[in-house]
C-alpha cells in the first residue's frame, strides 16, 4: 500500500473497483467517507486516524471529523483500548438487505438446494464486480467434512471454477483487462500461471460448457461451476459445487460439471 505522497493511489487503483471517471455532482465528503470505507475493506484490518490519514494523504482533521461520523451512525466502530477504527455491524445489516433484494439471489436458492441435493457438496452462487468474483449465496450439505466458503467472499475474477467459467464467456478484450489488473495469482502449487494456459482452459471451459478448478487455488478444494446469462446472452452470475479433492473424482466433476450446466440454463430462463 502506498502512503504518504501516494495520496489515493490504494482508493483508485482498478483493481480496487473503484470508479475512475466521476460523475459531475459527487458530493465531496460523502465520496471522502466511501473511499474511507473502500480502504479499510481493502486493507482488512483495523486502522488508526494516523494510517488512515497517510493512506489517503488527506489532513488529519478532515479524516477525523468523517470517522467521528462514520462512528456514530454505526458504519464504522473504535476500539477505545487502541484507538483503531473498523468497519461496523451496520455495514453487514446493509449488505444483508442489499443481498435480499438480488433477485437472482432469491431466484437460484432452489437450484443451490438442488445442487446440494444431488451432489452432498457446498453449492455457490457468485456473481462478478469489476474485476472480483463475489459470493453471494450458498447451501451447504450436512456433512462433517465440507468447504465452508462466506457469504461476500472476494477473490480475483481470474481464480477458481467461477472465475473461470464468466471470463470464458466474456469479451476477449475484457478478459484482456482483467487478466492485466488481476494477473494470474500462485495460490496454489497447482495454480496456472502461464497466460496461454490459461486461456486454452478458457477455450475448453467453452467446449464443455463449464470451468473446473483442481486444487489451483485451495490445497485439497476442487470445484466446478457453470456460468448463468442475461436474457441478452451476458454472463452475470455461476452456480458451482465445490468439495473436498479426495472426494471430486474425475468421473464426479464430469457428472457435477454437467449438472450445473442443467441448472445454470434453468436459472438463466427464470431470469427472463
Amino acid at each position: 500500500m502506498q502512503t504518504g505522497n501516494g495520496k489515493n493511489a490504494v482508493l483508485e487503483s482498478k483493481a480496487a473497483d473503484v470508479v475512475s471517471e466521476k460523475p459531475a455532482y459527487l458530493v465531496p465528503a460523502v465520496d471522502r467517507a466511501v473511499r474511507i470505507l473502500e480502504l479499510l475493506k481493502i486493507e482488512g484490518r483495523e486502522m488508526t486516524l494516523m494510517d488512515i490519514a497517510k493512506a489517503t494523504g488527506w489532513h488529519k482533521s478532515s479524516v477525523h471529523k468523517l470517522l467521528v461520523t462514520l462512528n456514530h451512525h454505526g458504519i464504522l466502530e473504535r476500539d477505545p483500548l487502541t484507538k483503531r477504527y473498523y468497519i461496523g455491524i451496520t455495514m453487514a445489516e446493509y449488505g444483508r438487505i442489499a443481498l435480499n433484494n438480488l433477485d437472482i439471489r432469491v431466484t437460484a436458492k432452489p437450484f443451490l438446494k438442488e445442487l446440494v441435493d444431488y451432489s452432498s457438496e457446498t453449492a455457490v452462487l457468485a456473481i462478478l464486480k469489476g474485476t472480483k468474483m463475489i459470493m453471494i449465496d450458498k447451501r451447504e450439505p450436512l456433512l462433517n467434512i465440507r468447504v465452508s466458503p462466506f457469504i461476500g467472499m472476494r477473490f480475483q475474477a481470474t481464480a477458481t471454477a467461477n472465475g473461470k467459467a464468466l471470463l470464458a464467456w466474456l469479451p476477449e478484450d475484457k478478459v484482456g483487462e482483467i487478466l492485466q489488473i488481476e494477473g494470474l495469482p500462485k495460490s496454489s502449487k497447482k495454480a496456472i500461471v502461464d497466460v496461454d494456459t490459461y486461456s486454452a482452459d478458457l477455450a475448453e471451459t467453452r467446449r464443455r460448457g463449464y470451468a473446473v478448478d483442481r486444487e489451483e487455488v485451495y490445497e485439497g478444494v476442487s470445484g466446478v461451476a457453470a456460468p448463468v446469462f442475461t436474457p441478452g446472452g451476458k454472463a452475470i452470475a455461476t452456480l458451482s459445487i465445490v468439495g473436498p479433492e479426495f472426494r471430486m473424482t474425475e468421473e464426479k466433476i464430469r457428472d457435477f460439471g454437467n449438472k450445473c450446466v442443467e441448472l445454470a440454463a434453468k436459472l438463466t430462463d427464470r431470469l427472463r
